[in-house]
Protein backbone atom coordinates (compact mmCIF):
# COMPACT_ATOMS: atom_id res chain seq x y z
CA UNK A 1 0.00 0.00 0.00
CA UNK A 2 1.49 3.36 -0.94
CA UNK A 3 2.04 5.02 2.43
CA UNK A 4 1.90 8.52 0.90
CA UNK A 5 -1.72 7.95 -0.18
CA UNK A 6 -3.02 7.68 3.38
CA UNK A 7 -4.03 10.83 5.20
CA UNK A 8 -3.15 9.47 8.64
CA UNK A 9 -4.05 12.75 10.37
CA UNK A 10 -7.73 12.37 9.39
CA UNK A 11 -7.89 8.55 9.41
CA UNK A 12 -9.79 7.09 12.33
CA UNK A 13 -10.24 3.38 12.90
CA UNK A 14 -13.51 2.37 14.54
CA UNK A 15 -13.77 -0.53 16.91
CA UNK A 16 -17.47 0.22 17.20
CA UNK A 17 -20.32 -0.92 15.02
CA UNK A 18 -21.15 1.56 12.22
CA UNK A 19 -24.32 3.64 12.57
CA UNK A 20 -27.61 1.77 12.20
CA UNK A 21 -28.77 4.39 9.70
CA UNK A 22 -26.28 3.30 7.06
CA UNK A 23 -26.77 -0.45 7.48
CA UNK A 24 -23.08 -1.20 6.88
CA UNK A 25 -22.40 -4.75 7.99
CA UNK A 26 -19.24 -5.86 9.75
CA UNK A 27 -18.76 -9.61 9.39
CA UNK A 28 -16.36 -11.39 11.73
CA UNK A 29 -14.76 -8.02 12.62
CA UNK A 30 -13.07 -8.03 9.21
CA UNK A 31 -15.43 -7.24 6.36
CA UNK A 32 -17.34 -4.08 5.60
CA UNK A 33 -20.38 -4.99 3.52
CA UNK A 34 -22.48 -2.21 2.00
CA UNK A 35 -26.11 -3.33 2.08
CA UNK A 36 -27.69 -0.12 0.80
CA UNK A 37 -26.39 2.75 -1.34
CA UNK A 38 -28.25 5.69 -2.84
CA UNK A 39 -27.95 8.10 -5.76
CA UNK A 40 -28.43 11.86 -5.21
CA UNK A 41 -32.14 11.41 -6.03
CA UNK A 42 -32.62 8.61 -3.48
CA UNK A 43 -32.70 5.47 -5.65
CA UNK A 44 -31.21 2.41 -3.93
CA UNK A 45 -28.34 1.06 -6.06
CA UNK A 46 -28.06 -2.33 -4.36
CA UNK A 47 -29.61 -5.35 -6.06
CA UNK A 48 -30.54 -3.97 -9.49
CA UNK A 49 -28.39 -6.53 -11.27
CA UNK A 50 -28.48 -10.30 -11.41
CA UNK A 51 -24.97 -10.99 -10.10
CA UNK A 52 -24.18 -11.70 -6.45
CA UNK A 53 -20.95 -11.63 -4.49
CA UNK A 54 -20.75 -14.44 -1.93
CA UNK A 55 -24.54 -14.29 -1.70
CA UNK A 56 -24.77 -10.50 -1.37
CA UNK A 57 -26.23 -8.30 -4.14
CA UNK A 58 -23.89 -5.85 -5.84
CA UNK A 59 -23.90 -2.06 -5.98
CA UNK A 60 -25.13 -1.14 -9.46
CA UNK A 61 -23.81 1.87 -11.35
CA UNK A 62 -24.33 2.98 -14.91
CA UNK A 63 -20.85 3.65 -16.29
CA UNK A 64 -20.32 5.52 -19.54
CA UNK A 65 -17.40 6.71 -21.63
CA UNK A 66 -17.30 8.31 -25.09
CA UNK A 67 -17.96 5.05 -26.95
CA UNK A 68 -20.19 2.84 -24.79
CA UNK A 69 -22.06 2.43 -21.52
CA UNK A 70 -23.22 -0.41 -19.33
CA UNK A 71 -24.43 -1.53 -15.93
CA UNK A 72 -21.53 -2.39 -13.64
CA UNK A 73 -22.15 -4.30 -10.42
CA UNK A 74 -19.54 -3.61 -7.76
CA UNK A 75 -18.82 -5.99 -4.94
CA UNK A 76 -20.52 -4.81 -1.73
CA UNK A 77 -17.41 -5.93 0.23
CA UNK A 78 -15.28 -2.84 0.76
CA UNK A 79 -11.75 -3.48 -0.51
CA UNK A 80 -12.87 -6.22 -2.93
CA UNK A 81 -12.26 -5.11 -6.52
CA UNK A 82 -14.61 -7.68 -8.03
CA UNK A 83 -17.09 -6.30 -10.48
CA UNK A 84 -19.45 -7.68 -13.09
CA UNK A 85 -20.38 -5.97 -16.33
CA UNK A 86 -18.72 -4.29 -19.29
CA UNK A 87 -15.04 -3.43 -19.26
CA UNK A 88 -13.48 -0.08 -20.10
CA UNK A 89 -9.80 0.66 -20.80
CA UNK A 90 -7.80 1.22 -17.60
CA UNK A 91 -7.15 4.89 -16.96
CA UNK A 92 -10.11 6.24 -18.93
CA UNK A 93 -12.30 8.74 -17.08
CA UNK A 94 -15.91 7.56 -17.03
CA UNK A 95 -19.22 9.08 -16.08
CA UNK A 96 -20.74 7.43 -13.02
CA UNK A 97 -24.53 7.56 -13.19
CA UNK A 98 -27.54 6.16 -11.37
CA UNK A 99 -28.94 3.18 -13.32
CA UNK A 100 -32.51 4.28 -12.47
CA UNK A 101 -32.61 8.05 -13.15
CA UNK A 102 -29.24 8.53 -14.92
CA UNK A 103 -28.21 11.40 -12.63
CA UNK A 104 -24.48 11.91 -12.11
CA UNK A 105 -22.91 11.37 -8.71
CA UNK A 106 -21.49 14.49 -7.09
CA UNK A 107 -17.76 15.17 -6.82
CA UNK A 108 -16.54 15.34 -3.23
CA UNK A 109 -12.79 15.74 -3.82
CA UNK A 110 -9.95 15.05 -6.23
CA UNK A 111 -8.70 11.46 -6.07
CA UNK A 112 -5.16 10.74 -4.93
CA UNK A 113 -4.59 8.99 -8.29
CA UNK A 114 -4.25 12.59 -9.66
CA UNK A 115 -6.45 11.82 -12.68
CA UNK A 116 -9.92 11.38 -11.28
CA UNK A 117 -12.41 12.68 -8.82
CA UNK A 118 -14.04 10.88 -5.92
CA UNK A 119 -17.81 10.60 -6.45
CA UNK A 120 -20.22 10.32 -3.53
CA UNK A 121 -22.63 7.43 -3.14
CA UNK A 122 -24.83 7.90 -0.12
CA UNK A 123 -25.19 5.13 2.45
CA UNK A 124 -28.42 6.43 3.97
CA UNK A 125 -31.78 7.27 2.35
CA UNK A 126 -31.40 10.74 3.93
CA UNK A 127 -28.44 11.32 1.57
CA UNK A 128 -26.20 13.12 4.06
CA UNK A 129 -22.49 13.76 3.57
CA UNK A 130 -21.91 12.23 7.02
CA UNK A 131 -22.71 8.77 5.59
CA UNK A 132 -21.21 8.05 2.21
CA UNK A 133 -19.00 5.87 0.10
CA UNK A 134 -16.67 7.52 -2.39
CA UNK A 135 -15.43 5.93 -5.62
CA UNK A 136 -13.02 7.28 -8.23
CA UNK A 137 -14.34 8.02 -11.72
CA UNK A 138 -11.21 6.69 -13.43
CA UNK A 139 -11.67 3.09 -14.58
CA UNK A 140 -9.13 0.83 -12.89
CA UNK A 141 -8.47 3.19 -9.96
CA UNK A 142 -9.38 1.45 -6.73
CA UNK A 143 -9.04 4.40 -4.38
CA UNK A 144 -12.22 4.55 -2.34
CA UNK A 145 -13.43 5.18 1.17
CA UNK A 146 -16.41 4.63 3.41
CA UNK A 147 -17.34 7.50 5.71
CA UNK A 148 -19.81 7.03 8.56
CA UNK A 149 -20.76 9.59 11.19
CA UNK A 150 -18.35 12.05 9.51
CA UNK A 151 -15.37 9.76 10.20
CA UNK A 152 -13.47 7.60 7.76
CA UNK A 153 -14.68 4.13 8.69
CA UNK A 154 -12.57 2.38 6.12
CA UNK A 155 -10.10 3.42 3.47
CA UNK A 156 -8.58 1.25 0.79
CA UNK A 157 -5.90 2.87 -1.35
CA UNK A 158 -3.75 0.01 -2.60
CA UNK A 159 -4.19 0.33 -6.35
CA UNK A 160 -1.62 -2.37 -7.07
CA UNK A 161 -3.83 -5.20 -5.71
CA UNK A 162 -5.56 -7.14 -8.47
CA UNK A 163 -8.37 -9.73 -8.54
Amino acid sequence: MPIDDINRQDLKIHQEKPSDETQIMVKEDVYIIVTQAFCPNGHNLVGHGSHSFDGYPGICLLVKDESHEGLVELSPFHGDHSKHGPEFPDGVKVQVLCPVCRCAFEVISPCTCDHGELRSIYLSPKRQSAHLMAVCDVWGCYHSRVIDNNEIFSEFVDSSWQD
